[in-house]
């Protein structure tokens, strides 16, 4: 079965993966074919954690965008991938919008435990970075808090 996955990645993305890969016969295999601009962190953990628990019947073939959240999906999958022509990708930090007050110091418990939270995750995050083949300048720009673009060619690089 052949699966277009493509858009925003949001709940509807990950419902739509379960949905298609639960109407699988029992030896036929789901081709997915992604792009993204981004979208939703904890949905492309959920989306990589179900690739890579059902890897031996998954392959995915990336084209177009593959940006934030879709390049953790690009580097974070262990299924068969394939690259199209003229994909491109651009990795950074997720972030998530805290109240700050007028002191300078965030407005409540919530606000204090998601600065904590997104402290810990750009942690893992580099040190997820390290384990891949991304080069340390790449790393410390992502570091930075910049946005870092990749070609077709780098991105090929990068996966096999």
């Amino acid at each position: 079965m052949v699966l277009n996955l493509s858009g925003e990645v949001d709940y509807e993305m990950l419902n739509k993966l379960i949905l298609a890969f639960n109407t699988l016969k029992e030896a036929e295999e789901l081709c997915i074919y992604f792009s993204s601009s981004g979208g939703l962190v904890d949905v492309a953990e959920a989306i990589i954690d179900f690739i890579n628990t059902n890897k031996e019947r998954i392959s995915i073939t990336f084209y177009g965008e593959i940006f934030s959240s879709g390049m953790n999906i690009f580097l974070k999958t262990s299924c068969r991938k394939k690259i199209l022509p003229d994909t491109r990708g651009m990795f950074h930090f997720s972030w998530q919008e805290v109240t700050i007050s007028e002191g300078g110091k965030p407005n409540s418990s919530y606000d204090i435990f998601s600065l904590k939270e997104m402290k810990a995750s750009k942690n893992r995050t580099i040190a997820y970075l390290k384990t891949t083949k991304l080069t340390e300048t790449e790393i410390n720009s992502i570091k930075k808090g910049r946005d870092i673009y990749f070609s077709h060619t780098r991105m090929e690089e990068i996966i096999f």
